[in-house]
């Protein structure tokens, strides 16, 4: 299994999460769910998922294992501390192990949107509108403060 390091806002080299197994399971168990999975496995996938976001500000280090901390970050309206971890993103990365716990993958390859299917007498037909995979609210409601917004980036 994973051993799990913890990013503590020091630009660590050897990081690998931004919460503890310990965290997970209090913030888990608060929200009565049980976890079925190995905690530090559902960790690295949640961080697998937050690793590939295109997050606001600039590392804080070069060396830095992971893209937190980071400097030039504003959340609502206050600069966040250099060697701040933001608690949305902690927040974020538990409700993604949660997620992942539950069978849900972020990172899962996504199939083509299914507009109609009809077996027998069963007929299903999607809107066009229809997301083709699972939007994991929680998690991305929480990160999306932190994340650039590429259509304001684009626009410059």
């Amino acid at each position: 299994m994973a051993t799990i390091v913890v990013e503590t806002g020091a630009g660590l080299i050897n990081s690998n999460s931004y919460v503890s197994e310990a965290e997970l399971a209090t913030y888990a168990a608060d929200r009565g769910i049980t976890l079925t999975g190995v905690s530090s496995v559902l960790i690295i996938q949640a961080m697998d998922y937050l690793e590939s976001k295109n997050f606001n500000g600039t590392k804080f280090s070069i060396t830095q294992a992971l893209q937190w901390p980071r400097y030039g970050v504003q959340l609502d309206g206050y600069f966040v501390d250099s060697d701040e971890i933001p608690k949305l993103l902690k927040e974020a990365e538990m409700e993604l192990a949660i997620a992942i716990d539950g069978g849900v993958n972020p990172l899962a390859n996504q199939g083509r949107e299914t507009i109609k299917e009809k077996v027998g007498d069963l007929e299903v037909e999607y809107s066009s509108s229809a997301r083709p995979d699972t939007y994991l609210t929680a998690a991305e409601t929480k990160v999306t403060k932190l994340v650039k917004n590429v259509m304001a980036v684009n626009r410059v």
